[in-house]
Order: C-alpha cells, then sequence, then structure tokens
C-alpha cells in the first residue's frame, strides 16, 4: 500500500492562495477556528487529531478549485452529526447554504443505520433530495477518498463496510457524473484493498517494463509533436502507462497483456474543436489505425457530458498506442466531471452552466425506484440502477449504438430497424459468433447475421433488455395472431352464410361495410372477421343486423321425436317435433319463446328477447311450453358489485333457499369494474326473476342482469 500525504491547514491555505481572492481565504479562516472548536481533543483511531480528516477533505475539493462555501463546509461537515452545532446555530454563523450542505452530508453519514433498519423508503428521500445540491455531493465524495485513504488504521468489518457502499453507490454515482479522477482514485483504493497480491503482481509487471514503455511513449510523444509544430497547432500532450486498476481488470476479464490495445496512452489539448478533428486526421495519416476503434465522443457526448475524439494507432516500433485529442476546457470536464461547472470562478460569477442541471437530475432519475418496488432491499436495488449505465457499441460501419447495460445482439438488430430485428438469425461480437443472448459490452463491434424470411422468437422476449425490443417482437405476434383470427372470422361468416343459402361476397359488399361500420365501430372488413373470430359479434347477429332475407325455402319437413318433448316444448301445436334450446340465450320455463328451423337439427328454441333471433325470419316458428314440466334449465347472471365483502356466501346461500343450483360463482375483476360471472339452473322464468330480484338487496350489489350470449 503506497503512503499517501496527510496535508495541513497550511498546504490547504497554499493551495487555495492559488486561485483564490484573499477575502475569500478569510471567509474560510472563520470556518477552520469553528472546527478547532467542534474537534477539540477528540483523535482518529490511528493517534492523529481528528480535526487532520476535515482539513484532508477540504485540501481534496481544493484540488478540484471548488468554491469558498464548499471549502468551508468541508471544515465543519461532521459538526451536526457529532453533536457539536445544530442546524440552526450553522445558520446564524455561516448562512443557510453551508447549514443545508452540512445537514446534507449529516444524512449520508446516517446511511449506514438506514442499512441496518432496513428502510429503503428513507434512503429513497435522502439521495434524491441530496441530489439537489452539488456540494453535498462532492464533499461526501471526498470524505469517502480520505477515509479510503487511510482505512488502514479500520477493523476489517469496517473495512468490508467501506469498501462494499464504496464500490456499489459512491463510484457508479461518480461515473454517472463525469468525475473521472475520482472515480479513478476510489477504484485503485478498493483494489489495492481487496485484492492486493493482484495489484501488486500487475504492478511488478509495469515495473518490470516501465523503462521500455516509458522510452516508447517518448519516442511517439516527440513524432507528433513534430507533426504539429509543422503544421502551426498550439496543443499539449500527455502520456501515461495505463493505471494498474485499468490493467488488472482487462486481464481479469481473459484478456492477455499483449491484447491490451490501451497499454500506452497519450492526450493531446488544444484550443478549439477544429484542431481536435486536424490532429486526429494528421496522426492517422502517418500512423495505421486499428479498424472500428475510432470513436468520436465530440459529435456524440456521453451522458455524463464526456466529450472527446478517440483512436488507436500502431506505432513505428509495432506498439500499440490509444491517442485521445479534445479541447482544454473538456479535458476539464472529462477529469472532474460535474465538479468543473462548480468550480470557484463559475461559482463567484453566478455562471453555473446549465449541463450542471443536466446531469443532477440524470442522477435524480436514476437513484428513483418505482414504489412498485418500495418492500425490497433498496441498498440492492440502487446498486443495480447505477450500474445499468449505457453503453455504447459499434455497427461494422463505425456508427455509435447507444445501449443500456444488458443490452443483447437482438436489442441491438431492433434499435436499427424492425426488420433487421426480425430477421436476424445470429450475431458476430468482435469477429466472434456469440448467442442472440449475449451481454453486449462498451465498445463491442457487433456485425448481424440476417435471413430474408425469418421470424423473431417468442422466447427472445426472456432476454431482451431494450422497451423497443420487447414491443416490436410483441407487435409481430399480435399481426400473426391477428391474420389468423381474419382467416377463422371469415369460415366463420361463411358458414353462417351457407346454412342460409346466402353468398358471402355478395352479403359483405362495400356498403353493407358501411352500415357496420357506423354500428359496430369496425373500420374494414379484416376487423369485421377479427371481431366475429373473438366471439365480440356473432355471424348470426352480424346477418340479423343488415336485415338479411334469406332465399324463399322450399317446404321444410321437421323431424320427429318419438314421445313427449324432453325440454317440454310444443312446437305449432306438436309435441313431437324434434326440438333443442338454444345456448346463445338458454330459454327457460315459463318465459316467452319462439322456434327457429335449422337445417338438419330440428327447431331451435330461443328466448324472444334473444339478440341473436330475427322474429321476422321466415324460419321463425311458434313454440310454447307443455304444463307441469319438471325440469331445470341454464341461466348466466352478472352481479355486478362496489366491494367483494360477503357477497358471494349470500349469494350462495339464497340460491340454496330458492331451490337453485349454482355450478359455477367466478369473481372478474374488468377494466376496473367488479362482477360475479355465474352459471346456475333454475326451475322456471318466475323462480329466477325472484333470484335475480332479491340479489340485488344485498349491500354492496350495485346491478344484476341475465346474460344472452
Amino acid at each position: 500500500m503506497k503512503i499517501i500525504k496527510n496535508y495541513t491547514y497550511n498546504d490547504l491555505m497554499e493551495l487555495l492562495n492559488t486561485y483564490m481572492d484573499s477575502v475569500y481565504i478569510d471567509f474560510i479562516n472563520k470556518y477552520y477556528e469553528q472546527a478547532k472548536i467542534i474537534y477539540d481533543g477528540m483523535k482518529r483511531n490511528n493517534g492523529e487529531d481528528y480535526i487532520t480528516h476535515p482539513i484532508n477533505v477540504a485540501y481534496i475539493l481544493a484540488t478540484l478549485k471548488m468554491d469558498p462555501v464548499t471549502i468551508g463546509s468541508a471544515l465543519i461537515h461532521e459538526a451536526i452529526s457529532l453533536n457539536k452545532m445544530t442546524y440552526e446555530e450553522i445558520v446564524d454563523m455561516f448562512g443557510v447554504d453551508t447549514a443545508n450542505i452540512v445537514n446534507g452530508v449529516t444524512k449520508i453519514s446516517n446511511l449506514r443505520q438506514t442499512f441496518k433498519i432496513n428502510n429503503p423508503e428513507k434512503y429513497r428521500r435522502i439521495i434524491v433530495g441530496l441530489a439537489e445540491n452539488p456540494a453535498t455531493l462532492f464533499i461526501k465524495f471526498a470524505d469517502r477518498l480520505h477515509n479510503l485513504r487511510t482505512l488502514d488504521m479500520s477493523d476489517e468489518e469496517h473495512k468490508k463496510y467501506i469498501l462494499d457502499e464504496t464500490q456499489n453507490i459512491y463510484i457508479p454515482i461518480a461515473h454517472r457524473l463525469g468525475m473521472k479522477k475520482m472515480k479513478s482514485e476510489l477504484e485503485d483504493l478498493c483494489l489495492q484493498y481487496n485484492d492486493s497480491e493482484g495489484y501488486n503482481k500487475v504492478l511488478d509487471k509495469i515495473n518490470s517494463s516501465k523503462t521500455e514503455l516509458e522510452k516508447s511513449l517518448a519516442k511517439m510523444k516527440y513524432e507528433i509533436m513534430q507533426i504539429l509544430d509543422s503544421h502551426n497547432i498550439k496543443y499539449q500532450i500527455l502520456s501515461r502507462v495505463k493505471s494498474v486498476r485499468g490493467i488488472y481488470n482487462k486481464l481479469k476479464n481473459g484478456k492477455k497483456w499483449e491484447d491490451i490495445y490501451d497499454l500506452l496512452g497519450l492526450r493531446v489539448l488544444v484550443d478549439d474543436v477544429e484542431d481536435c478533428y486536424r490532429v486526429i486526421g494528421l496522426v492517422q495519416a502517418k500512423y495505421q489505425p486499428i479498424p472500428n476503434r475510432f470513436k468520436d465522443y465530440i459529435a456524440n457526448p456521453k451522458p455524463n457530458l464526456y466529450q472527446s475524439l478517440h483512436t488507436t494507432i500502431f506505432g513505428e516500433d509495432k506498439r500499440i498506442y490509444e491517442l485521445q485529442v479534445r479541447t482544454y476546457d473538456m479535458d476539464e470536464i472529462a477529469e472532474k466531471g460535474v465538479a468543473s461547472h462548480w468550480s470557484y470562478k463559475e461559482h463567484i460569477d453566478g455562471s453555473v452552466k446549465n449541463n450542471l442541471d443536466k446531469i443532477l437530475e440524470q442522477f435524480r432519475v436514476l437513484v428513483e425506484v418505482n414504489d412498485i418496488e418500495q418492500n425490497m432491499d433498496f441498498f440492492v436495488n440502487i446498486k443495480d440502477e447505477l450500474k445499468g449505465s449505457d453503453i455504447y457499441v459499434y455497427t461494422p460501419k463505425g456508427d455509435i449504438i447507444e445501449l443500456p447495460q444488458g443490452s443483447t445482439p437482438i436489442d441491438f438488430a431492433y434499435k436499427i430497424h424492425s426488420e433487421v430485428g426480425n430477421t436476424t438469425t445470429g450475431a458476430l461480437v468482435n469477429s466472434k459468433m456469440v448467442k442472440l443472448d449475449y451481454e453486449l459490452k462498451d465498445g463491442d463491434l457487433v456485425e448481424l447475421i440476417t435471413q430474408k424470411g425469418h421470424a423473431p422468437s417468442k422466447g427472445w422476449l426472456k432476454f431482451v433488455k431494450t422497451d423497443s425490443a420487447k414491443s416490436r417482437i410483441k407487435s409481430y405476434f399480435y399481426k400473426k395472431e391477428r391474420e389468423k383470427y381474419i382467416s377463422l372470422g371469415h369460415d366463420m361468416m361463411a358458414s353462417e352464410c351457407k346454412k342460409r343459402n346466402l353468398d358471402i361476397n355478395e352479403i359483405l359488399n362495400d356498403e353493407n361495410i358501411e352500415k357496420l361500420s357506423k354500428t359496430l365501430g369496425i373500420e374494414t372488413l379484416d376487423d369485421l372477421y377479427f371481431s366475429v373470430a373473438t366471439m365480440k359479434f356473432l355471424p348470426s347477429s352480424i346477418l340479423n343486423r343488415l336485415e338479411v332475407k334469406e332465399p324463399k325455402a322450399k317446404t321444410l319437413t321437421l323431424p320427429k321425436q318419438s314421445g313427449s318433448s324432453k325440454n317440454g316444448i310444443v312446437i305449432a301445436g306438436s309435441t313431437d317435433i324434434l326440438s333443442t334450446l338454444a345456448t346463445c340465450c338458454n330459454p327457460v320455463y315459463g318465459e316467452d319463446i319462439v322456434g327457429y328451423i335449422t337445417r338438419g337439427y330440428g327447431v331451435k328454441i330461443h328466448s324472444k328477447n334473444c339478440p341473436n333471433i330475427d322474429l321476422n325470419s321466415e324460419r321463425i316458428i311458434e313454440a310454447s311450453w307443455e304444463n307441469d314440466v319438471d325440469n331445470r334449465y341454464n341461466a348466466k347472471l352478472k352481479v355486478y358489485i362496489n366491494e367483494v365483502s360477503d357477497i358471494l356466501l349470500n349469494i350462495v346461500t339464497l340460491a340454496t333457499k330458492k331451490e337453485i343450483v349454482v355450478d359455477s360463482i367466478n369473481l372478474i375483476n374488468r377494466n376496473k369494474e367488479l362482477f360475479y360471472d355465474i352459471n346456475c339452473k333454475v326451475k322456471n322464468i318466475n323462480s329466477l326473476h325472484e333470484f335475480i330480484d332479491e340479489i340485488k338487496l344485498i349491500k354492496s350489489v350495485k346491478d344484476v342482469e341475465r346474460i344472452f350470449i
């Protein structure tokens, strides 16, 4: 573990004097005098005066050129949590802004207790609330960074908690806010504690070839400088060997040392965007670029506002170099992220950029969790949400496609076009064949294999990440299912027309479709067929609405049955004519009925109230009930209710009392309407009417209706 210097207040003053006016230095001294009172007599675990911690927190913020209020607040940031000052006392001494900042830091410090009592709602409110004041976040980041620098003095349990929270909460937030420098050191320190052996192995590997690597960097740097000087471009050029953490992560993910393209890096800073593109062009004209490694984050900034041009080139020594080119302003944002918009100069001038509000709004969206999940452990939710940042993958032509983390080649395909998604049969990622549920990584080059006429699979819905892919897959299958229903609806209508000796093409002409569109709310013939197939309308009711007259039938001979009618039906004065009760309306003994002469199936008996019967049809025949029939008849009811309560028990009790047999009762909740669907058997129509009337008297019952299908 490398030794990190502990800074003194004199060090802080020396740094502040490099960018802050003396009047503000005096302002900060007042905070320091109060800090000495707050932390008087307190010691850290290693025996140091406790005040060294807030001084170092302030020093870290000063390296980011933070404003006086933020620096001062850092010096007293534990005043409330240590019960040394109240919120009101801070307001009186330093103002509302400082009091709000310190109060926010205190709330974050209490999050550990929040985890213990498993109160995710409180945690959510605090996080979102704190994001409204950037200074609170900056102080907490600096506080966490200094705690990590001095974590050796803590016990193992506390170390584990700090490391887990840093990796799962602070590092993802720092990444989302574009605070690269802060994020890099947090990651580096976590790695040193979590896997010191692995860290040291990589460090030893770098050190063993450090001289050779630095020599290569110096040579390439000199050559690029000559190119830029010859074209009169003003610039600053920086070089570096990739960090231990960066190399460690790539090696852990299966990369070989020789396959790490950005082991050696150069960064060129210029005055304007035009020069950025000139530099890239000049360098790539001399040195061979690696295909598909050019990234234009100037034209397509990352969500955290990062902008830069990236390319990877072969040097004359055959080594691979990563080159980044950006303006000085872009570099400030790249290193400090959102903190670059909260600097001393911008804050004092009152010119904090709108970008700050934009990036913090993105942060707030990330940390909000749906209320549906409010009973889950929020620590897990926030970790997943914050790690769920976007990735950037590339087409073979070099176009950048933005996708959420966890996306697959199928998400990529539908992002390009619906038809591309529907016809995708395979994918190559970085020139290697992968499964379609492969999880894409940042920087992957994706090439799709498509086949004309290929159809998507419903199984894709189990692994696609994006809503757009899900909706397009569902839309495809909806259209396919709709085509099946349309075909079925046509066959049903054709069958009904055939029974009536009608030609379907003559009946369902444009004029009649227009009539139906007004009464049924359909627009096309396909809509009609779909509605018929899904039982929204019966074929017979469609023809009845059109008032279709069947061709004059020949004299019909009604089939006979032996003995008296089993249904208790008298047809045209005769009890020996074959008849059956229609299942669409389920006529009940005692109600007015009619017969409908079918072809070859005798007479169908319908209730006169049945919507499927045209009483003017030539096939209608007189029908009535026999006397003293001892049968039971099917009836279907809908009981509309306000709430469930004891209604079911009351209905069953009432049915038993009325000698009504209940075959089934189902509670339905459809379109926010609650009702019971009841199938029962009754002796006669009077018994059914009495049953309906008494159900209506039950508390919470809104209405009861008999159903004719």
